[in-house]
């Protein structure tokens, strides 16, 4: 039981205890007041009777005796009265034994009153005439009792009640510092650091509250200077301080990544060779202000991509990775990249000596040494060519299905519900399961074609958001029909930027409220760098948890994950596929790890295949891992 109520119920008690025991004093008080008041009646009625019957006792009028009995017994509430007549031998007896009128039976049943009496003998001098015996009726009493008693209980109780909301209105007054600061010790608990409480004006709670302030300020600063040293690690190890671009490191890392994610896409090479001559010409600091000026544009067209890499290789060449893979449109851009570094170039010298592309498409049993060398030879091959030369190079036999062939065939699956579904343990440390990533593939004609090969064209046509809820919809099927499942779904890039698609999601989630506690959805990093901001109502309103996955390839995401404030984080390949090497620097994760754990996020990390990958990773602070260590399994 909370402290309010604790207060309000012990404050009631008492006054409830305050009122039975005046209400108590008040009732017998009463009640003797009201017997006595009775006896002295009956009394006084007996001895006034009696001096009115002694004259008609005298002279033997019993019609006379009778007369004024009536009149007496008439106008007095009395039960019985009675007169011997001694030398006559006779009775006169009137009686009224009705119930009192206007008091309920079972007060009346308490016994309150037993009736006053009194008897008295009546005498002329040493001659006894007769015996008058007067009984009072308790019909009085009982009724002047139930009446005030009825009105003081009503009057307490009225009082009980204004008093209720008196208390719960000063006491939620009194106590709001106390809320306000168990609210900010569980923001505190969850690494969320919220607004300082206003100073209440009571002593006691203002140098608690003081106290919680100071403690909140400082550990914020804390976490922050944690992503703050984790961000500039990863600067160090993985940013070219000139461009502002990744280094070859960042380069190799996500073209790891991109490799193993399967996805396909292509890796741009872009040689400006005109930085050598302009260096000669004008000096460093000109060609540095060039590289910053051709890294805007480069980065500003990478923008159009919903996943990308940029970064700046050496001193006179630059590397994309970009998610796609036909030729017509990769020589487009690589057109559209030379025109942009041309137009940078106010008079040159020697307009054939600005850029060369060269251009190739990712395989699926790419290596990155492999990647990298081809991209080498196509750069060579435009250099060889001329300048402002693009050259693509790629395997025919990847591209046997065109754009428009993998969107018919997502149509139709969505349609026929074409999907096969497996997922993939997330394991802790402690051999616990976590939850599951599910797997999708569309299998047709015996054929399975994995997410990798469709992804591309569902974003390019603006499938993601059907294909989303589809996908959700099964899930929540088979959490249904398996209580033990834990699932988590990867959502689209394209879906994120839908209203339609979280409204649509939510009215889904609302359907099978049941089961939504063990639903995990996981949404790339890209979706948060592009519009953060528009994620974060539509995630808060959702009864689900939610991680990012790819965490790590953009560098000015990672000082931003306090507000984001996911349930997990799944560590980039990238920065994860190289930690059993010997000479692997894993000061950069560790921090990341440290970083997400300050803001109240696990960490995980992906693809881990070997077992001394998860020997190494139990001491960089990870707290889950998930690959093919333990692989995928079908579930439906």
């Amino acid at each position: 039981m909370t402290l309010y109520r604790q207060l309000l119920v012990t404050m009631l008690l008492l006054f409830a205890m305050l009122f039975i025991t005046a209400y108590s004093v008040q009732f017998s008080s009463t009640r003797s007041y009201l017997a006595q008041q009775q006896q002295t009646t009956v009394i006084n009625t007996v001895t006034s009777l009696g001096l009115a019957l002694t004259p008609y006792l005298e002279t033997s009028d019993t019609l006379g005796a009778e007369s004024v009995i009536n009149a007496v017994f008439d106008g007095g509430f009395y039960r019985k009265v009675q007169l011997n007549l001694l030398a006559a031998g006779q009775q006169i007896t009137r009686e009224h034994q009705a119930s009192p009128q206007g008091v309920p039976d079972w007060f009346v049943n308490l016994g309150l009153f037993e009736g006053a009496r009194h008897e008295a003998v009546l005498t002329s001098g040493w001659l006894q005439l007769g015996q008058l015996y007067v009984e009072g009726h308790p019909g009085q009493a009982y009724y002047q009792l139930w009446q005030g008693m009825s009105q003081l209980a009503t009057w307490f109780v009225v009082c009980f009640v204004l008093v209720w909301g008196l208390l719960i209105l000063a006491l939620r007054y009194l106590l709001k510092p106390l809320h306000d600061i168990e609210v900010q010790a569980r923001e505190i608990e969850l690494h969320h650091f919220g607004k300082a409480i206003p100073l209440p004006n009571t002593r006691e709670l203002k140098e608690v509250v003081s106290a919680i302030n100071n403690m909140a300020g400082k550990l914020e600063v804390q976490f922050r200077e944690q992503a703050d040293e984790a961000e500039r690690l990863r600067n160090k190890a993985f940013l070219d301080e000139a461009s502002g671009l990744g280094n070859r490191a960042y380069f190799v890392s996500q073209s790891q990544s991109w490799i193993s994610d399967g996805t396909g896409g292509a890796a741009i090479l872009i040689s400006v060779d005109m930085l050598e001559q302009l260096y000669q010409d004008e000096g460093f600091a000109a060609r540095e202000q060039m590289v910053k000026a051709i890294a805007g544009n480069l980065r500003q067209l990478c923008r159009r991509f919903d996943e990308y890499a940029l970064a700046r290789i050496s001193a006179y060449e630059f590397a994309m990775l970009v998610p796609e893979s036909d030729a017509e449109r990769l020589s487009l851009l690589g057109s559209e990249i030379n025109r942009l570094i041309a137009e940078l170039v106010i008079d040159p010298v020697n307009s054939l000596n600005i850029s060369v592309v060269g251009i190739v498409v990712v395989q699926s049993g790419d290596d990155t040494s492999q990647l990298l060398t081809r991209a080498d030879n196509a750069l060579n091959k435009a250099r060889m060519n001329a300048a402002g030369a693009v050259v693509i190079e790629f395997y025919q036999e990847e591209h046997k299905m065109g754009r428009q062939v993998w969107k018919q065939l997502v149509e139709e699956a969505l349609a026929e519900d074409y999907f096969e579904l497996s997922s993939q343990a997330v394991l802790g440390f402690d051999g616990q399961l976590q939850h599951e990533e599910l797997y999708i593939a569309i299998r047709k004609d015996d054929v399975l074609h994995g997410a990798g090969n469709f992804l591309p064209a569902v974003e390019q046509f603006k499938l993601g958001e059907r294909l989303d809820l589809h996908i959700v919809g099964r899930a929540l099927t088979l959490l249904a029909q398996r209580p033990a499942l834990r699932l988590a779904v990867n959502l689209t890039q394209y879906s994120c930027r839908q209203v339609s698609f979280w409204h649509e999601l939510k009215l889904l989630l609302d359907r099978h409220a049941g089961v939504c506690s063990r639903l995990f959805l996981e949404l790339p990093e890209s979706a948060f760098a592009s519009s953060k901001s528009a994620l974060m109502e539509p995630l808060s309103s959702l009864k689900v948890a939610w991680g990012i996955d790819h965490f790590g390839r953009h560098f000015d995401l990672l000082t931003q994950l306090g507000d984001l404030r996911p349930h997990y984080v799944k560590l980039d390949y990238g920065y994860s596929s190289q930690v059993a090497q010997s000479d692997y620097d894993d000061a950069f994760l560790a921090a990341v790890c440290r970083a997400a754990h300050n803001m109240g996020a696990l960490t995980i990390a992906t693809r881990v295949e070997t077992d001394q990958q998860v020997e190494v990773l139990k001491t960089l602070y990870v707290d889950a891992y998930q690959g093919f260590i333990s692989p995928p399994k079908r579930l439906d």
